[in-house]
């Protein structure tokens, strides 16, 4: 009995601390990263960068990336390159565009943007976020720019979660006056039609996902049925758990768990190695993995979910062939029962942040989800079936003395 109620006080001191957290995301403003891009309409190589390097990454953090297009054609583009080469102390030979200033770091050419943009967009992200590069009269050319995502730059600005992200161009307002670029290196090549980077324009919201919010709101409800299956069966687990003390229990037959644990393993390590290697991860048709994995909710004191998940399941298939080669200890069972619960929460919260605040569902995640609700049904219903067996072997023992 001791064990079933520290089993569940863990568990609801868990949840304490997961709907703290839950309650407080709405309010908790999210990392912002902002760069400034010089471009020319007139040049091959920025018109890579815009319409094939940068919509993946705004795709992948949304409003949470804000680039602002300068064309440096225009005189007060150039006049605004010009101060930055100043600023960053830009070498004669790194002069042209496309020209990418995040922070401090000035990245040159459609070969080092595309390389090391995107790590350090996610560098940023991670550190709290990164404001407006110091560009001597950005905020002059463009009245319209939105707050700096650090607290005290832009003149005093406060920290802002703007309502769009957008790359400023000159079909907008606000960049009417400033669409900005040196012009173009001689070898640049043949002048292409001019860059069309509406596309990079998105709206704060991700795109519509009805599917993958239903398939989202089914497992919840099959996580929330194992978890009253569960607790439904709290006396015949404490009964069984009690008599399993002298005699033991027999090794959970058939092959579905490891089976399962399995698949959770592979689905935890495939994240893991999207976290770490921070590439896009493969969703297919439902749900947006990439929203999902970069969201702030992804970590947990700075650990990743992933590999907080890629060590459960290897705690539980520890636990599952222990119980196999010695069935006269608990312990494992009760291992399994524990981590299987908490579990369960654990992706209770994580699926109910997706489907409320980060509004974007993850295929991946849900199917560790699911993994794990079958995972504690399946071991719950050995605990309590082999009550039976649990009370034959205390009848015989008893029968024999």
């Amino acid at each position: 009995m001791k064990k079933i109620v520290w089993l569940l006080m863990a568990a609801a001191v868990f949840m304490l601390t997961a709907t703290q957290t839950f309650a407080q995301a709405e309010t908790e403003p999210q990392s912002i990263v902002q760069a400034v891009l010089f471009y020319s309409p007139t040049c091959p190589h920025c018109h890579k960068v815009i319409t094939e390097d940068l919509p993946p990454l705004n795709e992948q953090y949304g409003d949470r990336l804000q680039i602002l297009g300068v064309d440096v054609s225009l005189e007060v583009g150039q006049q605004l390159y010009q101060n930055a080469i100043v600023q960053f102390g830009i070498e004669e030979n790194r002069l042209g565009v496309p020209t990418m200033i995040i922070g401090d770091t000035v990245l040159v050419g459609s070969v080092e943007i595309p390389q090391l943009f995107p790590g350090l967009v996610a560098d940023g992200m991670t550190a709290g976020g990164v404001g407006w590069p110091n560009i001597p009269g950005l905020y002059e050319a463009v009245p319209d720019l939105p707050p700096s995502a650090m607290a005290g730059e832009g003149g005093g600005v406060e920290t802002a979660v703007p309502t769009e992200t957008t790359i400023l161009t000159p079909t907008t307002p606000a960049a009417a006056e400033i669409a900005v670029g040196p012009a173009a290196p001689a070898n640049a090549g043949v002048a292409l039609e001019e860059i069309d980077t509406t596309t990079l324009a998105t709206e704060v919201e991700p795109p519509a996902d009805p599917v993958g919010f239903a398939i989202a709101w089914v497992v919840l409800i099959l996580m929330l049925v194992s978890l009253l299956y569960t607790f439904s069966r709290l006396p015949r687990i404490e009964a069984n758990l009690s008599l399993a003390a002298s005699n033991g229990f027999s090794a959970i037959p058939g092959t579905v768990i490891p089976v399962l644990i399995i698949i959770g393993f592979i689905v935890a390590a495939y994240l893991t190695y999207v976290d770490v290697t921070q590439v896009d991860a493969v969703c297919g048709p439902v749900g947006h993995c990439n929203l999902v994995q970069t969201s702030p909710y992804a970590r947990i004191l700075g650990i990743p979910v992933a590999i907080l998940g890629l060590i459960n399941y290897l705690l539980l298939g520890a636990l599952w062939l222990w119980q196999r080669m010695n069935t006269q200890q608990r312990l494992p069972v009760l291992g399994l029962l524990f981590l299987t619960i908490i579990g369960t929460f654990f992706s209770i919260y994580l699926t109910l942040l997706e489907v409320s605040i980060i509004s974007a569902v993850c295929a991946w995640c849900l199917t560790s989800a699911l993994v794990t609700a079958l995972l504690l049904a399946l071991i719950v219903k050995f605990i309590t079936n082999d009550f039976r067996h649990a009370q034959i072997v205390t009848n015989v023992t008893n029968d024999l003395m």
